[in-house]
């Protein structure tokens, strides 16, 4: 699946499905941090998972970062953590 195809809306980056939420691997450990381009914040709550973080781009996947990751990298990447992706329920 394409990193394109994971986020949908009437412009891209904007929203994305809960269920391919579910799907996106969390991005614990990456040696360029500073490559990995930001796409927005999520906050959702799923039935069996919470998502408090943001999705970022790596290497043309998709990834969920956490918002202690995020915390933790803030003097090291510049990210514009005003993006925000909404969840929607399918």
């Amino acid at each position: 699946m394409k990193w394109q195809d994971l986020l949908r809306g009437s412009s891209p980056g904007e929203t994305i499905k809960a269920t391919t939420l579910g799907k996106v691997p969390h991005l614990k450990t990456c040696p360029f941090w500073d490559r990995a381009t930001f796409l927005g914040c999520v906050s959702h709550q799923l039935k069996f998972a919470s998502y408090d973080g943001g999705l970022v781009k790596y290497e043309n996947q998709i990834y969920y970062v956490n918002r202690s990751q995020i915390e933790a990298l803030r003097p090291y990447v510049r990210w514009d953590l005003r993006k925000k992706i909404t969840v929607v329920e399918d």
